[in-house]
This record gives C-alpha cells, structure tokens and sequence, in this order.
C-alpha cells in the first residue's frame, strides 16, 4: 500500500471514531517502521483525548503495513466503548 493511500485511510479511520464519539477533542496517529532480519516490520499508535481522558492505544508489530492500523481502531474502538468518550 502506497504512503498517501494508507494516510487518507488513516484519516478517514480517525473521522469515522471522532463521528461515532463526538467527545474527542485530538486524535494523532503514529506510523512506526523499523527493519529486523526478519524484514521490516510496522506498528500503528494513537493518541486519543477527551476531557479529562487520554488513552494511548497501539497495535501489534506486524510485518504487512495495513495489519497494525486494523487492530489499533479495533483496540481504539473497543476502549473508546468502555469508557464512553
């Protein structure tokens, strides 16, 4: 997956949580890339806030640069339920 099309999907993966919980003032997300001999390898992690709230979520390293962006919004959207931000 090329660089501008994994941002645009990013970003659109950020408004789709900031519309289904209105309460996120920020959202940042973090793109990790490093090289092991095994190859490179990616981690995705966000940085989310609400009042009073902050929750730091990330994704396992995968090899396959889309599987890490997959399960942080899924770890994201699994906390944001809990803590109904």
């Amino acid at each position: 997956m090329k660089a501008d099309a994994l941002q645009a999907e990013i970003e659109h993966r950020i408004a789709e949580l900031r519309s289904a919980h209105p309460r996120i003032s920020v959202c940042h997300a973090t793109l990790d890339e490093w090289h092991e001999d095994a190859g490179a390898r990616h981690a995705l992690r966000l940085d989310i806030r609400w009042p009073q709230h902050q929750s730091l979520v990330s994704g396992p390293a995968r090899a396959s640069i889309r599987a890490p962006a997959d399960a942080a919004f899924e770890m994201a959207a699994r906390t944001l339920e809990r803590t109904h931000a």
